[in-house]
């Protein structure tokens, strides 16, 4: 989950500063990161971090905080690799994206006219 905001919202946290929520299973943490901040200095490979660089340009010009929380779940997803318990925790991470934005239409405070989703989840 990323929060783009100027409050300090360290130990703190909402899903009313929520801005994204997303998932990766078919490769590293670290990478989809990469990809990511690399989308909000411009270098376009990241789908969310393309809707944030369009909106608030080049990070590096930022004045808000881009705050990032993570939950890592281990796994082997080669498929030549992969156990049977590898395809379960997949499946876990898949399932734990889907919780978080579901947990954001319950409780953040949005509009009563539709449900809305993170910001910056538009796909």
């Amino acid at each position: 989950m990323i929060s783009i905001t100027n409050k300090n919202l360290k130990g703190k946290p909402n899903y009313n500063d929520v801005s994204y929520i997303g998932m990766t299973n078919l490769q590293k943490l670290k990478s989809r990161w990469t990809q990511f901040d690399n989308s909000i200095r411009g270098k376009k490979w990241h789908s969310g971090g393309i809707r944030v660089y369009n909106e608030f340009g080049n990070y590096d010009s930022w004045k808000e905080n881009l705050f990032v929380c993570a939950m890592p779940i281990k796994c082997n997803p080669k498929k030549a690799m992969r156990t049977p318990e590898d395809l379960r925790l997949m499946g876990e991470c898949a399932y734990l994206e889907y919780e978080a934005i579901a947990r954001f239409k319950e409780k953040a405070k949005r509009s009563k006219r539709k449900l809305e989703e993170p910001e910056y989840n538009k796909k």
